[in-house]
C-alpha cells in the first residue's frame, strides 16, 4: 500500500491548470447531437463520423482549426 500512497501523494502535489476553451480547435454542439441521436433512436456512439461532423464547428480564434 506504500507504493500506492506515494503515487497518490505525488499526483496530488502536481498543479493542473484548466483548459482554455478558446484554445480548442473545434466546438461540438453536444445538445444538438444528442437530440439528433434520440430522434434517430440510437446512441451518440452509433452515429457515423459524417453525422457527428455536422455538429462540429471550427473555432475561429484557434490557430489549429485553420491548419486542419
Amino acid at each position: 500500500m506504500n507504493g500506492q500512497m506515494n503515487n497518490y501523494n505525488s499526483y496530488m502535489q502536481k498543479n493542473y491548470s484548466p483548459i482554455d476553451v478558446n484554445a480548442l480547435p473545434y466546438f461540438v454542439d453536444m445538445k444538438a447531437m444528442h437530440a439528433y441521436a434520440q430522434e434517430k433512436g440510437v446512441s451518440i456512439s452509433d452515429l457515423t463520423n459524417s453525422e457527428k461532423k455536422k455538429f462540429t464547428k471550427p473555432n475561429p480564434t484557434s490557430k489549429k482549426a485553420s491548419c486542419l
